[in-house]
């Protein structure tokens, strides 16, 4: 039974951690840091975001942080004016146009080949930051009020159940550091008794029958051989 409640314990630990780093990395960082989550809805970028995966966007905005972007980053940007829908792609190459605004050729990972346009910086959303795989389908049936709640909620239950396992922890040891009662009258009173006892119902007996038998019987024998 024992190990079965240490296994118990380990898969609870195992779930609560996978869990407080979901809502970590998936709200509380993004959160901080102005990121945005999305989710990938498409195989193009396979193997490197598996469909379902969580990206994590760094907004880029303004001509200076466009410049910044190289050849290899992964960025989120808009295909078409006026189509809201984003497109998440690898930069496969960069140039400048004559008035120095930087333009950019992207593809997927698992096309063939470039995508049918250039970039510029107004087009360009963001730069991948991370993924998680697979964190976009719990994500897309959370809202963001959920998620929240999530966060503060699994917080609270850690710091509780900390607290418990710490109180529980400081109880056993209290408990295995005392000897029964039992034990401790019963040495106790072996303690006392039989060393006291003994030492001196030895020390009596041998006294005397020392006494008796080394001097009494030597002393009338002498006394016999004399009046001979």
């Amino acid at each position: 039974m024992r190990w079965l409640k240490l296994l118990v314990r380990v898969a609870m630990w195992l779930i609560t951690l996978v869990a407080a780093g979901l809502l970590v990395t998936l709200v509380a960082v993004p959160k901080v840091n102005g990121w945005v989550p999305l989710t990938v809805l498409s195989g193009s970028m396979t193997p490197t975001y598996p469909l379902g995966s969580q990206v994590v966007v760094e907004r880029v905005d303004g001509v200076d942080d466009a410049n910044k972007l190289r050849v290899g980053d992964v960025i989120t940007f808009l295909p078409k004016a006026g189509d809201s829908s984003l497109t998440t792609h690898r930069i496969v190459k960069k140039a400048f146009r004559q008035d120095g605004m930087a333009v950019f050729t992207t593809r997927g990972d698992a096309n063939s080949s470039d995508d049918p346009y250039q970039l510029t910086e107004q087009q360009i959303r963001g730069r991948a930051r991370y993924h998680v795989p697979y964190a976009g389908y719990v994500a897309t049936a959370l809202t963001q009020d959920k998620k929240n709640t999530g966060i503060y909620v699994l917080g609270g239950g850690l710091l509780l159940y900390s607290a418990a396992q710490t109180m529980l922890a400081a109880l056993s040891r209290r408990s295995r550091s005392k000897p029964p009662a039992g034990h401790r009258a019963g040495h106790r009173a072996g303690h006392r008794a039989e060393p006291g006892a003994g030492h001196r119902a030895h020390s009596s007996a041998g006294h005397r029958y020392g006494h008796n038998a080394g001097r009494r019987p030597g002393h009338r024998a002498e006394l016999a051989t004399t009046s001979r």
